[in-house]
């Protein structure tokens, strides 16, 4: 005997959306998904549960950003079993023309990227140096 009620057909979609430490640009703006070819949606970077029908679903992530306008692409396939919850991750790059990832939740802790972490510090000396400049040579 099947259950062919439209609550036995539905599924759940747990989406874990990350950034690599350091990456603080992206910390200013929200992740987009798009299930199915649908409107983008603006997320907090988190984990999100999503009511989707059971079945295979075509999902895409990235970054709203300046150039490329799509930061961290990603695309995957995802099957969603009925009364199920599938499990996927979105992770976005450390460089913004690189692709991003889409797929199953990796169980490593997010490693730190020391060559952001160093480009970060580089970045922050010189605008002080900057400054102190401007302000010294008045």
């Amino acid at each position: 005997m099947t259950n062919d009620s439209p609550a036995a057909r539905e599924g759940t979609m747990s989406v874990t959306l990350s950034r690599p430490a350091g990456t603080f640009l992206y910390a200013a703006s929200k992740p987009r998904l798009s299930l199915d070819g649908g409107d983008p949606v603006a997320l907090s970077w988190g984990t999100h549960r999503l009511p989707v029908t059971a079945g295979r679903h075509r999902v895409q992530a990235w970054v709203p950003y300046l150039l490329p306008r799509r930061a961290g692409r990603a695309e995957a396939v995802v099957a969603v079993a009925s009364g199920r919850t599938a499990e996927i991750e979105y992770v976005a790059p450390v460089v913004t023309f690189a692709k991003g990832h889409l797929g199953a939740p990796s169980r490593r802790k997010a490693k730190r990227s020391s060559a952001v972490m160093v480009f970060n510090g580089i970045a922050a000396v010189l605008f002080v140096l900057m400054l102190a400049v401007t302000i010294l040579g008045r």
